[in-house]
């Protein structure tokens, strides 16, 4: 077995065996450098890292400390506090801690086993993390995400954690571009489809050893652990693009019609204005990926919220019958709001629909979407695309991700 060349600058040994009759991929990668001052990137770490969730840097540096001594005990307790607080590392908004511990204790045997290989990864290199997936949480759905952040604590100089965000900097992705270059591409995804999906985005063995040998090859050239590297590129994303917190993702959402919006709404184009803060939504939906059901809950009550104000406006000065039907669905929109912890959100939406629908047999005798349509109000059918964002992500009536929907590690 042949080895990669190794920069005598490079402080380091960063670089796993390969096969002497090297692949076009890593060919390619040979080519590839970082155009920027490094250590004022890695100056920034602390900041950049908590602005993803306070606290989290020094949990990252506690969680690379107790690697070592998890890896010399080999105590199975031990690996599970380790192995859940990982968890929370990689996904802070989504993760209940009590609920990974309870199913990593279920598996002693596979965590038992995957101690053994993180024991030996100098040697088993990337085939660590198949013995690694076999545990829940860590790759049995095939992503490589929180798998990827157990290999960088246990082993940073050759390591890092995949993520969106540094395979968009690594491609090139519109936004992101401008660090590394040449731009990487990857056959198994386009930069399209990174920026599209993005927190949803399955993060597959391939596509892990790719970035990561990419890592290795960048980590060469500039002397720096393949986890430097990664927290380079993760840094600069953040530079391009902050995260948005989940705790204000909807006020960032701009779920509020001004004058400006409601005078287009009324006499021009609505499909832009409506396009406009539904992409918005989607696009902060996206990047924070999985939530808990409680932010999912708030987020679709958000939406209940604007539409209840809507009918209410609408309604503001309808006398009579249709007036009466409008308080009604007002007082019911709000009935729901106030209850959303007895109601699924959202499958209560796909019942709302049928209430206002005439064609359906749940109708409950007024026309409110045509009506306030044409009058220049939002609608629930508006934020169709949202509805079915929630509804391939997560369980209509629980809320809860689904795991064959991309959102496992």
């Amino acid at each position: 077995m042949g080895e990669w060349p190794e920069s005598p600058a490079c402080r380091a040994k960063t670089y796993s065996p390969r096969p002497p009759d090297i692949p076009p991929f890593y060919r390619r990668c040979t080519l590839i450098a970082i155009h920027a001052d490094l250590e004022a990137l890695l100056g920034d770490a602390q900041r950049a890292v908590d602005s993803f969730y306070p606290g989290h840097w020094n949990l990252m540096v506690r969680l690379e400390e107790r690697a070592k001594a998890l890896l010399v005990s080999g105590n199975i307790a031990e690996a599970i506090d380790f192995l859940a607080d990982v968890t929370v590392l990689k996904q802070p908004y989504r993760v209940d801690r009590q609920k990974v511990c309870e199913r990593l204790r279920a598996v002693p045997n596979e965590i038992e086993s995957a101690i053994d290989a993180l024991g030996r990864i100098s040697s088993l290199d990337y085939r660590a993390m198949d013995v690694l997936s076999k545990v829940p949480w860590f790759g049995i759905g095939g992503g490589r995400a929180f798998n990827s952040a157990v290999m960088r604590l246990v082993r940073p100089e050759s390591f890092g954690i995949i993520d969106w965000r540094n395979l968009a900097v690594l491609m090139g992705a519109p936004g992101f571009d401008g660090l590394v270059e040449p731009a990487v591409h990857f056959s198994e995804v386009s930069s399209e489809e990174v920026l599209k999906l993005k927190g949803h985005l399955i993060l597959t063995q391939e596509i892990y050893e790719k970035y990561n040998d990419s890592l290795r090859v960048l980590a060469g050239r500039h002397a720096k652990k393949a986890a430097e590297i990664d927290l380079c590129l993760w840094i600069y994303s953040i530079r391009k693009q902050p995260f948005r917190s989940p705790d204000a993702l909807v006020a960032e959402t701009a779920l509020v019609v001004n004058d400006s919006d409601r005078r287009v709404l009324r006499t021009g184009d609505r499909s832009m204005v409506v396009s406009r803060i539904v992409q918005k939504y989607l696009a902060t939906l996206k990047d924070g990926g999985p939530q808990t059901r409680q932010r999912v809950t708030r987020l679709l009550q958000a939406i209940f919220e604007l539409i209840r104000d809507e009918c209410e406006l609408f309604g503001r000065h309808k006398r009579g019958r249709p007036g009466d039907r409008i308080k009604l669905s007002v007082m019911a929109l709000n009935d729901a709001i106030a209850k959303q912890n007895e109601y699924g959100l959202l499958a209560l939406w796909s019942r709302w629909q049928s209430k206002v629908d005439t064609a359906s047999s749940g109708w409950i005798g007024i026309d409110l979407p045509t009506d306030m349509v044409f009058e220049g109000y939002l609608v629930f059918e508006d934020f169709l695309p949202v509805k079915n964002y929630f509804e391939e992500y997560y369980d209509s009536e629980s809320l809860e991700p689904k795991v064959d929907a991309g959102l496992s590690g």
